[in-house]
């Protein structure tokens, strides 16, 4: 389920996935209970595309709450929108109980991991990198890591929109691929995690654990990961062919890490053991746990506070209404 796209016909909301055929057969698309997991239905091979559309939250960033600017090309038009994650981290640390912004970096055009990216968008999101880590550093010194969960392009779908135009080159090939299974959202996008500059108290883990949590802040991180990463070289004019080239043994999909803005890129594959370090290092930078993911197969996850409570609901939508004004005084001031 993890690995499987996320579509709608407009009625429902399905998972699918690509089911080869046999010999010369066009092969056929499962939908997939959302819930349940189970099978639901078939759609032959050229029709799913004509109705059905992959899910994505991220199609009109501007029109989101969190919605904080844009970088645009010199011709004007839009590469990469800044925005806020819906749901905050922390939003009640330290002694005034301060409430943490996290951003999160997108690609106006719809692509499925910055490894499809093009070098402008690439050196826009360098621009929002650059701004988003001063802004934090004007809130108490805070520091920056860079993260994201990258998928390759989802070829499967694209496979079956060229059948159902009539475009499908002979001997396309026919292996299913899969979406990473840390890819929550089917549009790219880079997390920035706000470290606190000192340890300081997580108000809200402490009151979970009925004592004291300390988050670490950015002590919590060193710039190297384990042998399983591998460094991949910044400059956005090369950077989505090195994404590719180091992700193709896992299929194209990937995760990153980064600390600081200057700090070097590691690329590693999802479900292995310096994605695991990294989440337990968010964790202890902020406060929260890590824990193995049965959804994962038991790979280390991040613990996110829920919004399901009303009141914590209530307090992210007022965090993110401060957070706007203060990015819009900050940027003002520049």
């Amino acid at each position: 389920m993890r690995e499987m796209w996320t579509y709608s016909d407009g009625a429902r909301t399905v998972k699918g996935y690509w089911r080869p055929g046999g010999g010369a057969a066009a092969g056929s698309w499962v939908l997939v209970d959302q819930d349940t997991g189970n099978a639901e239905d078939v759609v032959a091979a050229g029709e799913f595309s004509r109705r059905f559309r992959p899910v994505d939250v991220f199609a009109d960033v501007p029109g989101l709450p969190g919605y904080l600017g844009t970088v645009t090309a010199p011709d004007g038009s839009a590469l990469v929108d800044l925005v806020l994650d819906r749901n905050p981290f922390m939003l009640a640390n330290g002694p005034r109980r301060a409430a943490r912004p996290h951003a999160l970096m997108v690609p106006r055009r719809p692509c499925d991991g910055w490894s499809s990216a093009t070098a402008a968008e690439l050196a826009a999101c360098q621009t929002a990198m650059t701004v988003v880590a001063a802004w934090y550093r004007s809130l108490d010194g805070g520091h920056v890591v860079f993260c994201a969960n990258d998928s390759a392009p989802n070829r499967d779908y694209l496979r079956d929109a060229e059948a159902a135009s009539g475009t499908l080159a002979a001997g396309a090939p026919g292996a299913a691929s899969a979406r990473n299974p840390r890819q929550d959202v089917q549009h790219a996008h880079l997390h920035a995690f706000y470290a606190e500059h000192d340890r300081t108290e997580n108000h809200e883990s402490s009151a979970l654990a009925g004592h004291p949590v300390l988050a670490e802040g950015h002590r919590a991180f060193r710039a190297a990961l384990g042998s399983d990463a591998v460094q991949v070289e910044r400059d956005s004019a090369r950077l989505a062919a090195g994404l590719r080239a180091v992700a193709q043994p896992w299929g194209g999909n990937y995760c990153s890490y980064q600390l600081g803005v200057d700090g070097p890129l590691w690329v590693m594959t999802a479900l292995g053991p310096s994605q695991d370090e990294v989440n337990r290092r968010l964790a202890r930078a902020d406060g929260l746990q890590a824990q193995p993911d049965p959804k994962l197969g038991g790979a280390i996850n991040l613990v996110r506070p829920s919004l399901a409570d009303t009141g914590r609901l209530h307090t992210a939508k007022q965090a993110t209404a401060d957070q706007r004004a203060s990015f819009e005084t900050f940027v003002a001031q520049r």
